[in-house]
């Protein structure tokens, strides 16, 4: 997946409006047009000036100096959060856009822009997924999303903190397809010794070899998912005479106490 230029920008109709889609069932699963999530214009994004000519899609956009030297604007900027993307428009003076797959969006988080504005931080990696093989590889685009009116006195914020849930709930439609390897990482190993059964004194035998090693497969009475080997379950109940025997080691003045070691903290 990569980024996508955007010639125009999105109509109402080329979405599904989240209330229509969480009021019924869609017919299908497949094909329907995206859930819009969050709509909102008027906003301005800060990028980092060094970063922009590294991306020919980003490279388009029209910017004005920022008040840092490293940093530019992108002003009049509309925003669509739906289900298959984000989308970053710019009306004037030329219009451009990009479409941005969630998966490509390695953070996004609020943030204090200047220590006082509520603003969203997001980064882009402008690489397609689908190639990139070496971490120096990855290039990351720092976008900083300024509300509407941010500069003055008293803006309004809210616009934010609802881009942001939006966003949340989006990324989640898109979970990373490497991830799972690091539940497979974490599975069972069933070979092993006693995987399938417990090894108990009764069934030891059955788990070693003539030179007393742990044989490398492991076949439990019934095999896999079968029942438990002999002893499984087994509950000993203590015998006469056994009254001073602890964890198998007679209590201190009981006979055999000189043969035994005792437990020391």
């Amino acid at each position: 997946m990569a980024l996508r230029h955007v010639n125009s920008a999105p109509k109402a109709d080329d979405f599904t409006p989240l209330q229509e889609h969480q009021a019924q069932t869609p017919s299908t699963f497949f094909g329907g047009k995206p859930v819009l999530y969050e709509h909102q214009a008027g906003l301005t994004l800060s990028v980092q000036t060094n970063a922009l000519p590294e991306n020919h899609i980003f490279n388009k956009f029209t910017t004005v100096p920022g008040d840092q030297a490293e940093d530019v604007l992108i002003n009049d900027v509309e925003l669509w959060a739906n289900s298959e993307d984000l989308v970053l428009f710019q009306h004037t003076p030329t219009p451009t856009g990009v479409a941005i797959p969630y998966p490509l969006i390695a953070l996004h988080a609020t943030m204090k822009w200047k220590s006082t504005i509520e603003a969203l931080l997001i980064n882009v990696s402008l690489n397609d997924a689908d190639t990139v093989n070496e971490d120096d590889d990855i290039h990351v685009l720092e976008i900083t999303v300024l509300p509407p009116s941010y500069l003055t006195s008293d803006p309004s914020t809210t616009c934010i903190k609802d881009i942001f849930s939006a966003m949340n709930t989006c990324a989640d439609l898109h979970p990373d397809p490497n991830s799972s390897g690091a539940e497979d990482d974490g599975e069972e190993d069933l070979s092993a010794p006693g995987a399938t059964g417990w090894i108990t004194a009764e069934n030891m035998d059955e788990y070693l070899d003539e030179d007393g090693n742990f044989r490398g497969s492991i076949t439990i009475m019934g095999g896999a998912g079968g029942a438990l080997g002999p002893g499984a379950g087994t509950v000993r109940n203590r015998e006469e005479g056994d009254e001073d025997h602890v964890n198998g080691v007679t209590s201190e003045g009981g006979a055999g106490h000189e043969h035994k070691y005792y437990r020391t903290d």
